[in-house]
């Protein structure tokens, strides 16, 4: 096997998980960070983080880990920013991964170089600067730490305290403020929340797009149980985009209500066009008043903001959470126009190659519902696995195909899902688990939290221990016990196998579990 010599940018999830899986494949990576240390975003307080203090996950602990590796007994179910840095620093720690990190030291340029190799500029903590050759690159510095600020006129005229939500530390420096939060993004809902827990705070959240709402919570478990699924995965394969929206709104709202109904605005009928957000609280802050909803902002004032329904809004403070530009200043041009990088894109082979940049790849880049951790994982051992020999690359026909995919669906989608990128990857890795070997565990598969182990049961990579590990963390929220399949889930097995005729593990797991019933 060749020996490769790889740059890595970025030491957070992504990038310490392609780190472990080049290892494993016995490649030397060179992970380059630009901050004192590893977690990228989880390392709250580095420049590039936009956690605050008191920031939880969005998703439980179950979901925001690797396959292999698991977070310590008594984890809360949904982490602090400081649970999950020490979980990513056990992570590096147990893998042996410390000796591969370049702390402090920024990428200034990536270019391509001779003899099919990448040129890599960086500086070091001393400002001296350092150019290398590398066979391979992978860029993994993440899809949230460039602020986009809004064109709205009369931002800059605005006289009190103007904040992204990427800047945002915690509700303590608004007390005793009127608090403006333009966007209903999961930052912008969250963010009011926090704002809400100070009694002396006036909230006030504004947004042009309003959007369906999903709790952290359902039912006392984590709503991953019941949204991030196998069985939502194949539901967008087997349905035309707007059935499958239209299922989802439908079950939101039996599950969660309209934000209307809590005295918020009303969504389009239309999911694909409202979006979804998630926060625990914020439905519930609107109920009991601690929130006002208002319409999108026309313009800033002096004082505060003129909205789109022609009433004024006073305010002191503005907390504007209006997403992020993919940030990216050390491509060379070349390379940037290969991908065609804007703002908001990347056009790749599964969010990861472009057949125009042989033995370069990028992780994590792409907008997604849902924790990216197991997507991260198995897109790093994809990429590990095809430069290593172990599986096969794309061909440059499979890539041309992908690209001609995602031009397609940007046109209509904004973000991916968790349980869409796990389908994707672990087939393009031939790791996902063969269905029908399993009928027992249908519901775990299917309708269960989508654990990363399940994809350690076979192909390259595979632990002994991983089946076991999988059963365990599916069942860890109902008590460690099985759970059967009620007869609405089986029904939606059974929709499922006539719409994908060609899946034919469905078709198996499907036909046993009818045989079971039938005996």
């Amino acid at each position: 096997m060749e020996k490769m010599t790889v740059a890595i940018i970025g030491a957070g999830p992504a990038g310490l998980a392609a780190a472990k899986s080049l290892l494993e494949d016995g490649q030397t990576p060179v992970v380059i960070e630009q901050s004192s240390g590893l977690g990228g975003q989880w390392n709250q307080g580095a420049a590039h983080s936009g956690v605050w203090p008191e920031m939880h996950a969005k998703s439980c602990h179950v979901e925001m880990s690797f396959s292999d590796f698991d977070y310590p007994a008594g984890t809360q179910m949904f982490p602090t920013n400081q649970e999950v840095l020490a979980y990513l620093t056990a992570y590096a720690q147990h893998f042996g991964l410390e000796p591969y990190l370049r702390l402090n030291t920024r990428v200034e340029q990536i270019k391509r170089g001779p003899a099919k190799c990448y040129t890599v500029v960086s500086t070091d903590a001393a400002g001296k600067q350092h150019t290398e050759e590398f066979s391979h690159v992978i860029v993994a510095s993440g899809r949230y730490n460039k602020p986009r600020f809004p064109n709205t006129p009369g931002l800059d005229q605005f006289e009190g305290k103007v904040v992204h939500s990427f800047a945002y530390r915690g509700r303590q420096d608004f007390r005793g403020q009127r608090v403006l939060v333009v966007g209903n993004s999961i930052s912008g809902l969250e963010i009011a929340s926090d704002l809400a827990r100070n009694t002396d705070t006036t909230v006030i959240s504004s947004c042009r797009k309003p959007r369906y709402i999903i709790r952290k919570l359902l039912k006392g478990m984590p709503v991953e149980q019941s949204v991030f699924t196998r069985f939502a995965a194949y539901l967008n394969q087997a349905l035309p985009p707007e059935q499958a929206a239209a299922g989802l709104k439908q079950f939101i709202l039996e599950s969660f209500g309209n934000p209307a109904d809590f005295g918020g605005l009303r969504p389009s009928d239309d999911l694909l066009e409202a979006g979804v957000a998630q926060c625990q609280d914020y439905l519930d802050d609107l109920a009991i008043g601690h929130i006002r909803a208002v319409p999108g902002v026309r313009t800033f004032t002096t004082n505060g903001a003129v909205l789109t329904d022609g009433q004024k809004v006073p305010a002191d403070s503005l907390v504007l959470a209006t997403g992020y530009d993919l940030n990216l200043p050390f491509l060379s041009e070349d390379i940037r126009q290969a991908v065609h990088a804007d703002r908001q894109h990347l056009d790749l082979h599964h969010f990861t190659f472009h057949p125009a940049l042989p033995n370069f790849a990028f992780m994590g880049l792409f907008a997604q519902i849902g924790s990216y951790f197991p997507t991260v994982e198995l897109q790093a051992r994809w990429i590990a696995d095809c430069w290593s020999g172990h599986h096969a690359l794309p061909s440059l026909a499979e890539m041309r195909r992908g690209l001609d995919e995602y031009e397609e669906s940007k046109q209509y989608r904004e973000e991916t899902t968790s349980q869409e990128t796990l389908e994707m990857f672990s087939h393009d890795l031939d790791v996902s688990p063969s269905l029908d070997k399993y009928p027992y565990l249908a519901w775990e598969l299917f309708f269960g939290l989508l654990v990363p182990a399940q994809f350690r049961i076979e192909g390259h990579g595979s632990r002994p221990d991983a089946l076991a590990r999988f059963v365990a963390a599916s069942r860890y929220y109902n008590g460690g016990q099985p759970t059967p399949l009620n007869e609405r889930q089986l029904g939606g097995l059974q929709m499922l196998a006539r719409a994908l005729p060609r899946n034919q593990q469905l078709q198996g797991i499907v036909h046993k579990l009818q045989s079971e019933v039938m005996a």
